[in-house]
């Protein structure tokens, strides 16, 4: 049989793996798999910068619920993925980095790109590790997949130096592969007897809450919670990955499980709440968990069932499993007061957030942005917030029309500016038919504005919307709270057209800076044809006041 390079047959493992694009920047010391890729008809995105290449990986991991890959060359190009590791690690999202390593002969001689990267990978991923022996590469790539999709999802890290790449094995004489699970396969229930004393609490229960995560979306629960909800008449606030995973037109959607108004005032009245699948922490603060109140928490890690959360029923395992343990345990229930007060909390809330979302006022309030943009979305539509106040602004007003249809730099408290663009372009590559929308800020739109040149050459038509407020607002605005004399250090920005970058760059731009002007101006945008970008000039002295 004929020989291959490894870097040949790479490519071929990646996709058996499950890999559908490969995100990242042409390097010597990796060239050899991004031939393979191609071979093996995983396309390369060649992006501008390796940080957008990992924030494209995790968006594909986001909106398609799947393993993401990126790839860095030795050193600088591996280094530049970290901090789109440490946003997976965060949010536990299943994401594969495949580095370059200089060839064995240049290691500790000061050649170019030479570093030791496994010791800097090694403290974030959940799996790193360093292929020597080509032969093994199956092996090593197909154990990193499984890792990283697997348990709690995160990132895993594999290397090869470039003498090893380019070294020729023939495929005949490589060791069989173990059996991959299929889907539903090695998913973990529930202890029964666990799951029974959690039905019993929420038949008996009169008020209960339920709130997802991103668990649910990596276990791609999406029907089981939909039967289960729909069975027990709980109201449901969603979070993280999981937004839209019931959309959010479903009648028993409560709202958002952040530290979000409704949701503020949602949690004093309940008398149960169900966790499922994610963490409190900064958005989503313990105290809206009412002391006293019986709570039953699903997660697939058992360290994660007590953290942070008094627990009355702990429920360890793959949320769909549990989820549907749950309802085929649970009676059907009747809650027609409790969703009825519900609803009066939103409609409440909604009013009284009315004269902003409807302001003509000039300079434009960023709620109106919010509420043209609300205006445009229907199921085919996908939201990437991206940015400080502009992400908090879109997080709260910005619908969730289907799973894998709002990701947000909100999906974790790692909190990095500058996951847009690739989240945008991933989205887009992963549903061309849809229309993806991405706001973001003026100053995260500074991240990563050059990927609208990879947006062109790969005909990715997204629409990115600037809330432009001429600040760093969010920290602006912190800091002033400390000090109503403050003297802003580097976090006043300038009326930048940022329109004008990207309409040099061969797409479409428009400047907006009154209210009425901003549903054509979106709406022009949208049917370009071209990649565009809307940047709307809000007024500075507002932000979140949530």
């Amino acid at each position: 049989m004929a020989q291959e390079k490894a870097g040949s047959l790479a490519g071929k493992i990646l996709k058996d793996a499950g890999v559908s694009y490969l995100f990242g920047i042409p390097g010597g010391h990796v060239y050899p798999l991004l031939e393979g890729c191609e071979e093996a008809g995983i396309p390369f995105i060649s992006v501008r910068n390796e940080m957008n290449a990992a924030f494209a990986a995790e968006g594909w991991a986001l909106t398609t619920g799947k393993l993401g890959a990126c790839t860095g060359t030795a050193g600088p190009g591996v280094t530049n993925l970290l901090t789109g590791m440490a946003n997976a690690k965060s949010g536990g999202f299943p994401v594969l980095y495949f580095g370059g390593r200089a060839r064995l002969s240049e290691f500790d001689v000061n050649q170019l790109q030479d570093f030791e990267t496994l010791p800097v990978v090694s403290s974030i991923c959940k799996y790193a590790k360093a292929i020597y022996d080509p032969a093994r590469l199956p092996e090593y790539v197909q154990r990193a997949a499984t890792m990283a999709t697997t348990g709690r999802p995160g990132p895993v890290y594999v290397e090869m130096a470039r003498n090893y790449m380019d070294e020729e094995i023939d495929p005949a004489t490589l060791p069989s592969l173990p059996t991959v699970l299929a889907d539903g396969e090695g998913r973990t229930a529930a202890d029964p007897a666990a799951v029974a004393r959690a039905a019993a609490l929420i038949d008996k229960a009169e008020r209960p809450i339920l709130l997802i995560g991103g668990g649910a979306w990596w276990s791609q629960a999406q029907d089981a919670l939909t039967a289960f909800v729909e069975k027990t008449n709980i109201p449901f606030f969603t979070r993280n990955a999981a937004r839209g995973i019931i959309p959010d037109d479903h009648d028993l959607y409560g709202g958002l499980a952040y530290n979000h108004p409704v949701l503020k005032n949602v949690s004093p009245l309940c008398d149960l709440v169900i966790i499922v699948g994610t963490r409190p922490g900064y958005t989503l603060h313990p105290s809206l968990i009412p002391a006293g109140v019986p709570v039953v928490r699903v997660d697939i890690d058992p360290a994660e069932i007590s953290s942070m959360v008094q627990v009355t029923v702990p429920l360890v395992g793959d949320a769909r499993a549990v989820v549907e343990q749950l309802t085929e345990a649970c009676s059907v229930t009747e809650r027609d007061a409790w969703l009825e007060a519900v609803d009066d909390v939103k409609t409440a809330v909604m009013q009284a957030a009315m004269p902003m979302l409807m302001s003509d006022a000039y300079p434009i309030h960023p709620m109106r942005l919010m509420f043209e943009l609300f205006a445009v979305a229907d199921e085919d539509t996908i939201f990437c917030i991206d940015g400080g106040d502009s992400a908090t602004w879109a997080s709260a007003i910005l619908p969730a029309t289907g799973p894998g249809q709002h990701l947000s730099l909100a999906s974790t408290c790692y909190g990095p500016l500058g996951v847009g663009m690739g989240y945008a372009m991933a989205a887009k590559l992963a549903h061309p038919e849809k229309n993806v929308i991405l706001l973001t800020g003026d100053g995260a739109i500074g991240y990563n504005i050059m990927e609208y040149d990879t947006c062109i050459r790969y005909g990715l038509n997204i629409t990115t919307v600037v809330l432009n407020d001429k600040q760093w607002g969010m920290i602006l605005r912190s800091e002033a709270k400390k000090s109503a004399d403050i003297d802003p250090i580097g976090l006043i920005l300038r009326e930048t057209h940022y329109e004008e970058v990207v309409e040099a760059l061969g797409g479409y731009g428009e400047f907006v800076d009154k209210a009425e002007d901003i549903a054509d101006a979106l709406e022009r945008a949208m049917e370009s044809g071209k990649p565009a970008l809307v940047n709307v000039m809000t007024d500075p002295q507002y932000g979140p006041e949530f």
